[in-house]
């Protein structure tokens, strides 16, 4: 491009704001590919959406707007107008290196190198025949303070606890069962319980095995994990497809708990156990990342309900037209919700959940970092 051919404006930007005492930065085409000028504009196209770069440390904001004209000689002229001031050369260079920025004003942001955008809450659909993801109309509240468990109570407790070990001594990993505990005197109510332990792997290439033997939906390593968080273990979640009523249930055997307990239990057959979730925890000390995936069940309205108090944030995040769900518990949240940070995401088609969450209140992991996470799974 010839001198005669730049506007003032490039011309400026070509030799640099001498009064600042910058070195000069060349912005022919490579310079104005890396601003997002490098192509010409269609002639229907007026105008570009205004971007904006907030305030950081005192630098004011610009604004930047492109436009095209027909140009007279061998091709259209580009009009770069930019209220420029001495900063603008550094400004150009940290673009050259890769420099990244984030739009509030649009509610178009990028955080830790990906773009995405704040939308308001609304629900998501998570099966093609209908299914949502979606928040209850009323928040959760406190409960009551609870009592003190009665000495019955704590008799059962006691009892329940020595079925389940003694169940979980019989059995062998991979074996699942049901049982009933009840009073021989008749003096309360049987009890169905269930043993399903998830299955515990501590590499990928275990998990993805058992996750193809169980046929459970898979979680895909993150392309992203911030410095210093390894996977710590992997689990898949076993769940019964049906299970009979407690006053309907035969049992196979039975085992006496002392104190006129008696446990009547049976081994579940294999087609009766559905392998519906599966999840990867990463951690970095005592901070977990948690990843799921589960599998919907259309039979439930919604598919996914979401915990909410009145002071949690909901918003939706938009990546790349993929919408999420985000939510945020505030500092003085009078309800444990179980993280910090949570983003649930669906795919439709395959009918699949998928939820990212930090657990611990102290983490120093940030959204940005939380949401990075959850996009370097949807490439």
């Amino acid at each position: 491009m010839d001198k005669s051919e730049l506007t003032s404006e490039e011309r400026f930007l070509k030799h640099g704001d001498r009064s600042a005492n910058f070195i000069p930065v060349d912005v022919h085409e490579q310079v104005m590919t890396a601003l997002g000028l490098g192509g010409i504009l269609p002639a229907a196209e007026e105008q570009t959406p205004l971007q904006t770069i907030p305030s950081n440390e005192g630098a004011p904001n610009v604004m930047r707007r492109l436009k095209t004209e027909a140009g007279t000689g061998r091709s259209r002229r580009r009009i770069l107008r930019i209220p420029v001031q001495g900063w603008v050369a550094a400004l150009l260079v940290m673009v050259l290196l890769g420099g990244g920025y984030t739009q509030y004003s649009g509610e178009l942001r990028q955080g830790a190198q990906i773009q995405y955008k704040v939308l308001p809450y609304k629900p998501l659909l998570a099966t093609k025949s209908g299914g949502m993801i979606e928040k209850p109309n009323e928040p959760l509240i406190p409960w009551p303070a609870k009592a003190q468990l009665s000495k019955e109570d704590e008799l059962y407790k006691m009892k329940y606890a020595k079925g389940y070990n003694a169940i979980e001594k019989l059995l062998l990993p991979g074996e699942y069962a049901t049982y009933v505990i009840k009073r021989e005197d008749g003096k309360e109510e049987s009890h169905l319980g269930l043993y399903c332990p998830p299955i515990i792997v501590k590499d990928y290439s275990t998990y993805k095995t058992s996750v193809e033997k169980h046929h459970a939906p898979e979680v895909k390593q993150p392309g992203y994990m911030p410095d210093g968080y390894t996977l710590d273990e992997a689990f898949i979640k076993p769940s019964f497809i049906k299970v009979e009523d407690d006053k309907q249930f035969k049992g196979e055997s039975e085992i006496d708990l002392g104190d006129n307990f008696r446990m009547t239990w049976k081994r579940e057959k294999a087609e009766n156990i559905a392998y519906d979730s599966s999840t990867l925890v990463y951690k970095k000390g005592k901070i977990q990342v948690r990843i799921s995936a589960s599998r919907v069940d259309e039979k439930a309205t919604p598919v996914e309900s979401l915990l909410w108090t009145k002071t949690t944030k909901v918003e939706n995040i938009d990546i790349g037209g993929k919408q999420l769900i985000y939510l945020e518990p505030s500092s003085n949240e009078k309800i444990d919700l179980g993280y910090k940070y949570r983003l649930v995401w669906s795919d439709p088609e395959a009918q699949i959940i998928y939820n990212v969450s930090v657990r611990q209140e102290k983490s120093e992991l940030t959204k940005d970092e939380v949401i990075r996470i959850a996009a370097s799974m949807m490439n």
